[in-house]
């Protein structure tokens, strides 16, 4: 029997962490005694760390998001 592999996240604290082609998770904070929701996965299109917002092409809707960091924290997925 095979099992799932899980996969590897990281946080991003910074957007010069991230580049075209990486595959992250938006997550917001729902409460101090609760874990973080994801609310967004996707792939990296562009940032601008400038404004603090990353665009993905969002994995569940095939749709163009931008993510903005104020609002949420960011997860590199490997």
């Amino acid at each position: 029997m095979l099992k799932d592999a899980k996969a590897h996240v990281t946080r991003i604290r910074a957007l010069g962490q991230l580049h075209r082609g990486d595959e992250i998770e938006a997550r917001l904070k729902v409460g101090h005694d609760y874990d973080d929701v994801v609310i967004h996965r996707g792939i990296v299109r562009e940032t601008a760390p400038g404004i603090g917002v990353v665009w993905i092409m969002d994995r569940q809707s095939g749709l163009r998001k931008a993510i903005d960091t104020d609002e949420c924290t960011l997860w590199r997925v490997a």
